[in-house]
């Protein structure tokens, strides 16, 4: 009885989200209501708010849906099979050129909101830290390595890796300027070695604690 309510309870879920994908990423659409959510998800809008106290953790929880439908987790945990953090951060760069594809609907709504909605803005800022905490640990291998650039703070280097990796620059390559992948890939791998890596004919051990 409890496993049926339980998932009962994860497909309204799951419905109140897929709607709210649907609307927010409708073209001219600036916003979008709990109560036009419950419609578009043939529920109450008790029962949305049963799920999402607010429409802030609506917004927030619909981000991190979409990185779930389209396997975000798996990607980085793929990706941090590589063998050393100079190969992990090459393999998510171009694993995550491949990615973005399938979530620049939602990004691309959530940018568009976010200067006169602030639950939006909320929403998509609870996103970044995700995505800047997934390349902070990035960041903490290549120290751990004696990989990263001695100018660099590890806060400082996971900052910049974020912003050059970010949505943003993607849609701006590859949707507005027509760059292949390939040439983003390239272009992406090619200015993270430069910036953040410690060249390889120099590159030292980590120093063991005494």
């Amino acid at each position: 009885m409890l496993d049926t309510m339980s998932s009962k309870d994860g497909e309204t879920r799951t419905a109140i989200l897929e709607a709210a994908r649907r609307l927010v990423t409708e073209p001219g659409r600036r916003g979008v209501s709990m109560a036009e959510i419950a419609s578009a998800a043939g529920v109450s809008r008790q029962a949305v708010y049963l799920h999402f106290e607010t429409r802030t953790q609506l917004l927030a929880a619909l981000v991190r849906h979409v990185d779930e439908v389209h396997g975000f987790a798996d990607l980085v945990r793929k990706c941090e099979r590589a063998p050393d953090a100079r190969a992990i951060l090459s393999e998510f760069i171009g694993a995550w050129a491949g990615y973005v594809a399938h979530i620049t609907d939602v990004a691309r709504a959530m940018q568009a909101a976010r200067a006169t909605d602030e639950d939006a803005e909320l929403a998509w800022r609870d996103r970044m830290r995700g995505f800047t905490g997934v390349c902070a640990r990035f960041v903490a291998r290549l120290q751990a390595e004696g990989a990263l650039a001695d100018e660099w703070s590890a806060s400082d280097a996971a900052d910049f890796l974020a912003t050059i990796l970010s949505i943003g620059n993607w849609q701006e390559l590859i949707e507005e300027r027509s760059w292949s992948r390939p040439r983003y890939v390239r272009a992406m791998r090619r200015s993270v070695e430069q910036s953040l890596l410690r060249p390889m004919e120099i590159e030292t051990a980590p120093r063991r604690r005494s």
